[in-house]
C-alpha cells in the first residue's frame, strides 16, 4: 500500500490560518510598546519597557495570576478526580449523564455573578447564616469575593472548570483502562489505596497533562471573572493590562503592549517547556 505524504500547501495553509493573525497581533504590540506606533507615541524608546520591568507591581500581579491558576485548577482536579472515582458509570447514565454537561454552557461573566450573589458580603449565603443566626449581621460574613486572597475568583473557576475536568477524567480512565489495570494491580496484591495513588492517578493525570497545561494557561490569562469580583490591588494580569489600556491618559497605553508581550512570551516559554518535558518523558518510556 503505497502512502502519499501531505503537499505543500496542506501545510502552509493551516500555519498561515493560524498563525499569521497571532504573528501579526506579536508584531503590532511589539512595535506598539516600542513607540514605533502610537497616537502620542515619540518615537521608539525603551522607556516604556523600563518602567513595566522596574514595576514591582507588574511580578506581584504575574506571581499572583500563577496563584489564583494554579490553586483554581489543583481544587478542580481533586474534586473532579473524586468525582470520577465515586461515580463511575453513573457519570454516563440518566439525567447525571445530562446535568454534567450544564455548567459548560455558562459563560464567566455570569460565573461570577454567580459568585458575588451566592458569596459576598450582601450575597444569599451570609443572609442564610445572619437568619441561622451564626453571625451577628450579614456584614459579618467571610470576606470571599473582593479577597486579596483572590477566594471568589477561586471559587468561580472552581465551579468553571471542574466539570469540564469531570468529562475529561471520565473519558480518560475509559481510554487508558484505568479500571483493568487496577483490577491487575489488586491480583497481583495491591490494595485499592495503592492502585489508586500509584498506577490509576499518575495514568490519568499524565495523559490530561497537555489539556492541564493550556487549562492553567486560560485561568492565568483570565479576564471577566477577575474584573468582576477580584481584588484592586493585587490585581491578576490581565486585569493589570486593562486599567492601563483603558486609562484617560493615553501615556500609559504602551505600557500595556509590554504588559501584553511580556505575558505571552512567559506563557509561550512555559508550553515549550512543559512540550519538552513531555517528548523527553516519551523518549524515556520508549
Amino acid at each position: 500500500m503505497r502512502i502519499h505524504s501531505p503537499d505543500a500547501s496542506s501545510i502552509v495553509l493551516p500555519l498561515l490560518v493560524i498563525g499569521g493573525p497571532m504573528t501579526l497581533a506579536g508584531v503590532f504590540m511589539l512595535v506598539y510598546s516600542l513607540g514605533g506606533i502610537g497616537l502620542l507615541s515619540p518615537g521608539w524608546t525603551l522607556i516604556h519597557w523600563r518602567l513595566v520591568l522596574s514595576d514591582p507591581q507588574t511580578w506581584i500581579s504575574l506571581a499572583y495570576s500563577a496563584y489564583v491558576g494554579a490553586a483554581s485548577l489543583a481544587g478542580s482536579i481533586v474534586f473532579a478526580l473524586a468525582i470520577v472515582f465515586s461515580l463511575g458509570a453513573l457519570l454516563r447514565r440518566g439525567a447525571l449523564g445530562t446535568l454534567i454537561y450544564l455548567p459548560l454552557t455558562i459563560p464567566p461573566i455570569v460565573a461570577g455573578f454567580l459568585t458575588a450573589e451566592l458569596f459576598g458580603g450582601a450575597g444569599l449565603l451570609s443572609r442564610v447564616a445572619y437568619q441561622l443566626g451564626w453571625i451577628a449581621r450579614p456584614a459579618d460574613f467571610p470576606v470571599l469575593v473582593y479577597s486579596r486572597w483572590g477566594i471568589g475568583i477561586i471559587l468561580a473557576h472552581f465551579f468553571l472548570v471542574t466539570p469540564f475536568l469531570v468529562l475529561l477524567f471520565d473519558r480518560l480512565r475509559r481510554n487508558e483502562r484505568v479500571d483493568a489495570l487496577m483490577q491487575l494491580a489488586q491480583t497481583l496484591g495491591a490494595s485499592r489505596w495503592q492502585t489508586l495513588r500509584r498506577v490509576a492517578l499518575p495514568v490519568m493525570l499524565c495523559a490530561a497533562r497537555p489539556a492541564l497545561s493550556v487549562y492553567l494557561i486560560v485561568l492565568i490569562g483570565a479576564f471577566e471573572v477577575p474584573l468582576l469580583i477580584g481584588a484592586q490591588s493585587p490585581s491578576m494580569i490581565s486585569v493589570l493590562i486593562w486599567n492601563r489600556f483603558a486609562r484617560f491618559d493615553l501615556a500609559t497605553r504602551p505600557q500595556a503592549f509590554v504588559l501584553t508581550t511580556l505575558y505571552t512570551v512567559i506563557m509561550v516559554a512555559a508550553l515549550l517547556i512543559v512540550r519538552r518535558a513531555r517528548v523527553g518523558l516519551d523518549r524515556g518510556e520508549r
